[in-house]
Order: structure tokens, then sequence, then C-alpha cells
């Protein structure tokens, strides 16, 4: 991390886990008699905080793959790697006798990379294996952009799924936003990833490209999504079934059903529509809050329309801290989630959570992305808490939006011809520690 971005971060290192919405809190290992095992929900980490705050979601993996028991799977697909610990933990597992499979997306070549490749091989008929697709792996265009960790038994758990937006990069925890769910002992959710998986390695093109699949407490989305239309989008169906008024059982706000979104890109004609969505529900009496690392202008100015409640409450998180001549982003949100807490077609007190890889983008639709839905309470209290957590202390508000800013606030950077030319908000996205995926 750059020297000015570790001194803003020194001030916040005090703030506790708990309210940066850290889930879980640690990683339960409960003394003496009863074995490990991951612990499920919801993780996030802060790039603002300390050494903890920052590799919290890393370090679940982590605890994972050193408890994966010998004879068992690993199971990796994500966009970028380049974590040397972690492809040191992979190694030292394959090497006690667990089966490590791992596929990378083809934009890097990285030293984590290298070694995987030189000590698993790269054979994909055998049982350990580090493979790089040719592009996308099930996809006819787009990238390999999954971010998927499936473990066949680690500790007392079994049948283990984590998935969300965190790639193993130093990006991911230095200087991103991300989250992670994790859940122990649900073959169902496990068989569909390993399913998933399995098409993936293959390295060619998917029939059908598309998959839905409604698993009761779970529901998955696989693109690619081709031939997308505003009607037909899986972000519009999603929000398609909500009602504004009537949430019950403590779901909601105050009788509203609650919306909250953090997402790392949204913009174009796709992120447009769905903006339009947003701030109609918002209009129609919804509790809606929207976050975003990187908008486009025209979804900007469609959110940020007035509606007789007034406009969308909309904060951005995406900071340049190292006041580089160039004003490149260099902390922001790679998150891509949805809550949606209250009244949700016939049920009035349904509380979901839609998390993954894809952003409100075209590049969202046409490469290897998945959405997963979640339900529970406890899943939306612990989203919520990490969006109240990034609204509250690490965003700023968005064309007047109302709400709380940056605590401590992050350094006023001299203006440059550079800053006057990289947009309304002063910033291009760009920049070694920028990823627009």
């Amino acid at each position: 991390m750059v020297a000015g971005v570790i001194a803003l971060a020194a001030p916040l290192m005090a703030i506790p886990a708990a309210h940066a919405g850290g889930g879980g809190g640690t990683t339960t290992r409960t003394g003496g008699t009863k074995p490990w095992k991951p612990t499920t929900g919801g993780w996030f980490n802060d790039p603002w905080g300390d050494s903890a705050s920052q590799f919290r979601i890393e370090r679940q993996i982590a605890d994972a793959i050193r408890h994966a028991r010998k004879g068992s799977f690993i199971r990796i697909a994500v966009y970028s790697f380049d974590r040397v610990n972690m492809a040191k933990l992979l190694i030292n597992a394959h090497h006690r006798g667990v089966h490590v499979q791992v596929l990378h997306n083809d934009h890097q070549y990285t030293t984590a990379m290298k070694m995987l490749k030189h000590d698993l091989g790269t054979n994909r008929g055998k049982k350990s294996w580090d493979y790089t697709c040719k592009t996308g792996c099930r996809s006819e265009q787009g990238v390999l952009h999954d971010k998927i960790y499936l473990f066949e038994q680690t500790g007392a758990a079994r049948d283990v799924v984590m998935t969300g937006s965190a790639n193993l990069t130093g990006n991911a925890t230095q200087h991103q936003f991300n989250d992670l769910l994790i859940k122990n002992d649900v073959p169902r959710l496990y068989d569909r990833l390993f399913s998933l998986f399995r098409e993936l390695k293959k390295d060619r093109t998917a029939k059908p490209l598309y998959e839905h699949d409604d698993l009761g407490a779970f529901e998955t989305w696989v693109m690619p999504h081709p031939h997308t239309t505003e009607a037909n989008d899986p972000v519009m169906q999603i929000l398609r079934p909500v009602q504004c008024q009537g949430a019950t059982d403590g779901t909601g706000t105050a009788g509203r059903t609650k919306i909250r979104v953090s997402m790392h890109a949204w913009n174009g004609a796709r992120g447009t529509y769905i903006a339009r969505r947003l701030r109609n529900l918002y209009a129609q009496g919804c509790d809606v809050k929207v976050l975003w690392a990187l908008g486009g202008a025209e979804m900007k100015r469609v959110i940020g329309m007035q509606t007789p409640r007034g406009t969308v409450p909309r904060h951005t998180d995406s900071y340049n801290t190292d006041c580089d001549e160039l004003q490149e982003v260099d902390m922001y949100s790679h998150q891509k989630y949805l809550t949606i807490s209250g009244h949700y077609g016939g049920n009035t007190s349904t509380s979901d959570i839609f998390t993954g890889s894809s952003n409100y983008t075209h590049s969202g639709l046409v490469g290897d992305e998945l959405i997963l839905r979640a339900t529970g309470s406890h899943l939306v209290t612990q989203w919520n808490r990490n969006f109240d957590f990034i609204w509250d202390h690490r965003s700023r508000p968005v064309g007047g939006s109302p709400g709380p800013s940056f605590d401590p606030p992050p350094p006023v950077c001299p203006t440059t011809p550079a800053k006057r030319s990289a947009g309304a908000e002063g910033l291009a996205y760009s920049g070694r520690f920028w990823e627009g995926d």
C-alpha cells in the first residue's frame, strides 16, 4: 500500500470489527472438544482499517484451506489471484493429500499462479491442477469473473460454499471493500456450484449459456445471459416483485420495504434502467439507499431525478487517497450486492441478500458471472450493517444527497489539469489499484 494510504488509515485502527460489519466476528475455534468449522454468515473487510480489518475475508478462506481434510477437494474459480501466501497454503494442502483445483481468468500471470501451475500441474484430468481459461471458461465472450470457493470437507463441516465479490489479491484486501458469504453443510447449493465448476473447467462454450435455479433457501443466476432486454434482465426480474408498503414481522422500515445496493460498477443502458426501477421504487415508498464506486453519467442523472418524496439517497465510496497527479482512484468498493427486507411478491416479511460477481453493467451479463440469493434475517442484518458502516464512515454524498460523509475526511488533493478533465467527481478510474471488473 502506498504511504499516503497508510497514513490515512492509521487513525481508524481503533474502530471495532463489529462496527465495520465484520460478520461473524472471528473464526470459531471452540476450546478443547468441539472440532473447528468455518463461521457461517457474512464477512466484510475494511481496506481503510487495520490489518485485521483488511484481511478479514482472506483469513476465512485461509483457515478453511488449512483445515481441509486429506482426500477431500478444494475447488476455486476466481478472476484474479496474486496472493503468494494463499498459493503456499494450497500447495501445502496438496502435499498433505488434499485435492486442489483452481481456475483463473487469463488477464494476468502472477507469481502465485506460476507457483500453483508448477506444483499442481495443469492437467485437468488429474485430481489436482491449476488452469487458466482462454478468455471466459464457459462463455462465448467476456471473462471468468466468478469468485467461488468450494470445500468438500474442512474441519467438521462438509459441503462448504464461499462466494461473493472477493478475489485472492492484494487489492481485494487493501484497496477494496468486498463481501463473502459462507455456508456449511449445504449439499444442494454445493452440488449446484460444483456442477457449475465442472462446466467452467471444460473451457468451452456451455449449452445452455444461462442457468437459473431455485434451491429454496438459495437461488442462483449463472451468466452469460444472452439477448438481454430490460424485461428479461435477471436484476430487473429480481426487483419486479418488490412491493413498497406492508412490510411485517420486523422487516423493512416502519412498514416500508427496505432496499440497499452496494455496487462496484453501475453504468450504460443497463445501469440506467436498473437505476430507474430503484428510483421508481423509492417514489412508491420503499426505503432505498444506494452506494457505488463507478457510476455512469446517465445512470447518475436518472437515479438523481426528483420524485414526490425527493431524491434517492446515494453515496459514492471511491477515493484518491495518495493525491497522485492523475487523481486515480485507489480506494473503493468492489462489492456487487443487493438486500431486500419487507414485502416481496406474496411474502410481507422477506429477508433476502443477493451477492456474487455481477456488476450493473453490460459486462455483468456476458461473461462467467454468478448472482446468489440467500434467505435469512440474520444475513440481511449483517449485509445492512456493512452498508451502514460504509455509508456513515467510508463514503460521501452525491449531488446533494442527504447523509453523513467520511469521518475523518480523506486528504483534499490539489486541483490539476488532469483532475479538471477527469469528470464531475474529479477522479480517474484507472491506475495500479483500480480494477474495473
